[in-house]
């Protein structure tokens, strides 16, 4: 990350002076996503921003890697969730890109910086998720060692095998999801082409799930779904490519109603639109920029009732990388294509 030093000290510069006004949109955005008082927000936010640019302005990048790193283990060692501080630098990323199209000089250095702190990001995100999975294998590692010391007792050790086969499919599950969250943050964060963006989000999401059918679709000016799919081998229908039509079916209800939509057998849901003949069931998640429905990322499987709750706040945390992937792509594009920041959103 010693590259990115030089080009995240200038932007520490731009933000600097507006520490106090991007707190302020920082605070209520948090609060707002994740449902609790601006004060609580306030006190979680504040010393979290000067750190951040107290580190950029010394272009010691690492040291903030670092620092966060022995937070986050800290976070996990007591039981704590990581959710939330993903959330939060999520959308501090989108607080500060808004900054920064005001401050940035010209274009070259909007697209520079931008891309910088994207990856920034994206290595933030990543030591969370390193936490988490290293978190979780301490702890099946203990629940093996427990068990190891119940053998004595024949009782103890069938219960304690039953315990630690659970344990070991879910920890095997949260592995997994770890994985696909990091897998896809890495492949389409440098991306900055919105289709190539879509389809890389759908090969990835479909090829580490192993669900039959995964597509990213996004709402265009006639209010029409456009985007990518992919699907397993053998799907009576190419293997990969563009997804487009009305805004219909268990996708069209999950943009409707702003929520995600599990249906467990599709054959029992009046607005399942038969689209892939062997899907019994199927999981839509709207993408939200804001308050704003700007698509859906879809799941199908050939397995009745196979997306559970923590499936649904995977592909939650899933569309939220991919709304603000797809937010860098159009503002990098934007500032390509007409020579100048996009207006403000």
């Amino acid at each position: 990350m010693k590259r990115l030093g030089p080009v995240l000290e200038q932007a520490a510069a731009w933000l600097g002076p507006e520490r106090d006004a991007i707190l302020h949109d920082w605070v209520r955005a948090v609060a707002e996503v994740r449902a609790i008082p601006e004060r609580e927000a306030g006190e979680r936010c504040t010393g979290a921003l000067d750190r951040l640019l107290g580190r950029l302005k010394e272009g010691d990048v690492d040291g903030l890697l670092l620092e966060e790193a022995g937070r986050a283990e800290h976070e996990v060692r007591r039981g704590a969730s990581l959710v939330g501080a993903a959330l939060e630098i999520r959308v501090l990323n989108r607080c500060l890109a808004t900054v920064l199209m005001r401050a940035c000089p010209d274009r070259e250095a909007l697209a520079e910086t931008l891309v910088a702190l994207d990856e920034l990001g994206d290595q933030r995100l990543e030591t969370l998720l390193m936490a988490q999975e290293d978190e979780s294998t301490r702890r099946l590692v203990e629940a093996q060692e427990q068990a190891v010391r119940a053998a004595d007792r024949a009782r103890e050790v069938q219960r304690g095998n039953e315990a630690l086969r659970r344990a070991e499919a879910e920890s095997r599950h949260r592995a997994e999801q770890i994985g696909l969250l990091s897998s896809v943050a890495h492949r389409i964060a440098p991306i900055r082409e919105p289709e190539e963006l879509m389809q890389q989000a759908a090969d990835q999401i479909r090829a580490r799930m192993n669900h039959t059918y995964v597509a990213v679709v996004v709402l265009d000016d006639d209010g029409i779904l456009v985007g990518r799919w992919a699907g397993r081998p053998g799907l009576a229908r190419a293997s990969a490519g563009r997804a487009q039509g009305p805004l219909g079916g268990i996708i069209g209800r999950a943009i409707r109603t702003r929520a995600p939509q599990v249906v467990g057998d599709v054959r029992a849901d009046g607005d399942y639109h038969p689209d892939v003949p062997s899907t019994r069931s199927e999981m839509a998640i709207p993408l939200l920029e804001g308050p704003v429905v700007i698509g859906a990322l879809d799941f199908q499987s050939e397995q009745p009732y196979a997306f559970a709750l923590d499936d649904v706040a995977a592909g939650e945390t899933l569309a939220e990388f991919i709304v603000i992937a797809l937010r860098n792509a159009r503002l990098y594009q934007d500032a390509k294509r007409t020579g100048r920041p996009p207006d403000e959103r």
